[in-house]
């Protein structure tokens, strides 16, 4: 019951910003590029889903706590963000905490009318699952991306913990990263289910933020290539047990 409440009560107060922001966001975010200025789109967009994601912490009594923001390479490089899956939160936690970035989605928020428009306004990448081919299509669509300049983001677990604890991350995704020769930056996120899927009260929500150094996998041997995704993969859940809050080491 009180999930049910708290839920309803932050979706009435999001929805209307959410719809404004998000339409303004795509209008002048379309309209700059069309006078070819994107790095001014890019802002601009930003700016305004900052302000979104604002709204949604305080809609869902959600306080993130991030370490390593100098960790985030400069706009322009070619850049891959690896992070745990736990919640649907994680993506604006992700871009809360200063790494914009088009992410690797399922195809089924595609079909979702607004939601559509913004997430390919933030140059997102649709993923079918069910495909091998498809899923590879949607890498090297990644892959352009990156080598583009703009940096990309996906959740290597392929799907969200229901547990809290990480799951296998799956090799393949990380040629997202490793075909561009991007700087791979690891992510580790704790606590983001209890804001939303396992909320089970109406007190505060802390999330933990862990960003990692970036591996700059050009100068890698192929050896080091070949272990890069257990490499990343123990990294995060070394960084995760020791976050704060459930899981954590104690």
């Amino acid at each position: 019951m009180k999930k049910r409440i708290r839920v309803t009560f932050a979706i009435i107060l999001i929805a209307p910003l959410f719809l404004v922001l998000s339409l303004l966001a795509m209008v002048l975010g379309h309209l700059l590029l069309w006078v070819r200025l994107r790095r001014a789109s890019e802002k601009t967009v930003h700016f305004l889903l900052d302000i979104l994601i604002w709204w949604i912490f305080i809609c869902l009594g959600v306080r993130v706590h991030v370490t390593g923001r100098e960790n985030i390479p400069a706009w322009g490089k070619r850049v891959c963000y690896i992070a745990n899956h736990q919640s649907m939160m994680d993506i604006p936690v992700l871009y809360g905490s200063g790494m914009w970035c088009g992410l690797v989605a399922k195809q089924e928020l595609f079909r979702i009318p607004v939601l559509h428009g913004l997430l390919s306004i933030l140059r997102c990448v649709a993923i079918d699952r069910s495909s091998l081919r498809a899923s590879l299509k949607s890498i090297l669509k990644g892959v352009e991306q990156i080598e583009s300049g703009y940096p990309m983001g996906i959740f290597p677990e392929g799907t969200r913990s229901r547990t809290g604890e990480i799951a296998e991350m799956k090799a393949g995704a990380f040629k997202m990263a490793t075909r561009p020769k991007a700087l791979v930056v690891p992510v580790a996120m704790k606590n983001t289910r209890s804001t939303l899927e396992a909320v089970d009260s109406f007190r505060i929500v802390h999330v933990y933020v862990d960003i990692m150094k970036p591996i700059d996998t050009s100068a890698l041997s192929e050896e080091e290539l070949k272990t890069l995704h257990s490499d990343v993969e123990n990294e995060i859940r070394q960084s995760f047990a020791a976050l704060p809050g459930p899981y954590a080491r104690r």
